[in-house]
């Protein structure tokens, strides 16, 4: 009687039956059928991790392509009276960029008619009938930030609340969206004191933003105290300017730090002054560095780097708005993640589909 050969009869053959064909006519041909069925799979699992590999890289693109399609929006100290020197060209300028139907960027002007609100209205920003600068260059479609010093957490909360009352209810009411909180503390010990100002203005507008000011990137714990960290520090306001200083120090000496890295552009704010000849590069390596808020000038630190508006500032604003078109082109995360999608079916699918011949290959040879 024929005796049908599968791997399980295979394992039981006893040795001692006829050995000798045991080894020609059993061993040898199904070794050989074992060797080629391992070579088969050996070059679908090199063609399958080559095609993971593959989709991998496609994921990386895409997810890169995300990151660096982030656009950036312009944040100018606006701190010329627009009476004299600077001022009248500095909003001329700004009312005629807001205006521009072309802009693809959203143009913040920090609001500092006095080195914060003042005692009351300043006519020359905006008269008794509420026309002037201010309302036209909100009008125009620009958004003005309140100044308000800190005092590196030395000023008591209640005057800095009141100069917050003085924008958003008081004599600048309905052109201020937003607080510039200046002069911030790095200090851990003092973040519940902008956590309490945050608060407070999101009490009375909650769409308001926030940007704290303390002009540099590292922060500091003299007393080692506990109780905030730095992911405190960065949420203790909406968006933190981690950068304020001259173009030479942010060409040559910035310095960045972990929990400033994977952030939301819109967190994180660079200005920077005393930079003399303008370099488009400057946007793209403020986008790299996470900054969603840019502004570059050359006026000088002394006596006030922010009294008249940048000589460069229809180059710069050019360059933002091409940048920012450049940015719209990169490949958006839902079509990335429904490519990572088909990549991933197609894999599982191909996979099923090698495992099926595997296995009608197996039956045939067993059968």
């Amino acid at each position: 009687m024929t005796r049908r050969m599968t791997w399980d009869s295979f394992i039981d053959w006893p040795e001692t039956k006829d050995s000798s064909f045991y080894h020609m006519a059993v061993c040898r041909p199904l070794v050989v059928l074992k060797c080629r069925a391992l070579v088969m799979c050996c070059k679908q699992m090199v063609f399958m991790n080559r095609l993971v590999l593959m989709l991998l890289s496609l994921a990386v693109f895409c997810r890169s392509g995300i990151a660096g399609g982030a656009t950036v929006d312009v944040l100018v100290p606006a701190y010329a009276n627009p009476c004299c020197g600077g001022g009248p060209d500095m909003w001329t300028k700004l009312i005629a960029s807001a205006s521009d139907p072309q802009r693809n960027f959203e143009l913040n002007a920090i609001f500092n008619p006095a080195s914060g609100p003042g005692i009351g209205r300043d006519p020359n920003y905006l008269d008794a009938a509420g026309d002037g600068v201010l309302a036209r260059f909100v009008a125009a479609g620009g958004v003005a930030r309140g100044y308000v010093a800190t005092g590196n957490a030395t000023r008591a909360l209640s005057a800095v609340k009141a100069d917050v009352d003085a924008y958003l209810t008081g004599q600048y009411a309905g052109f201020i969206d937003g607080i510039f909180f200046d002069e911030m503390s790095n200090n851990l010990a003092d973040v519940g004191y902008y956590r309490e100002l945050n608060s407070y203005v999101k009490s009375i507008r909650p769409n308001a933003r926030t940007f704290g000011n303390p002009g540099l990137p590292f922060i500091n714990n003299p007393t080692n105290q506990a109780t905030f960290t730095a992911a405190d520090y960065i949420s203790s306001m909406d968006t933190i300017v981690s950068f304020e200083n001259t173009g030479s120090a942010y060409l040559n000496a910035y310095q960045s730090f972990p929990y400033l890295e994977g952030l939301d552009p819109r967190k994180i704010a660079h200005i920077v002054h005393s930079q003399a000849d303008w370099d488009a590069g400057l946007i793209a390596q403020a986008a790299a560095r996470g900054a969603g808020y840019l502004y570059v000038t050359d006026d000088l630190f002394l006596p006030n780097p922010y009294d008249a508006l940048t000589s460069y500032w229809p180059r710069f604003t050019a360059d933002v708005a091409a940048f920012n078109a450049r940015q719209a082109s990169v490949v958006p995360e839902p079509v990335s993640s429904g490519l990572m999608l088909l990549g991933l079916g197609l894999v599982m699918m191909l996979w099923q589909a090698g495992t099926t011949r595997r296995m009608r290959f197996w039956r045939s040879r067993q059968g």
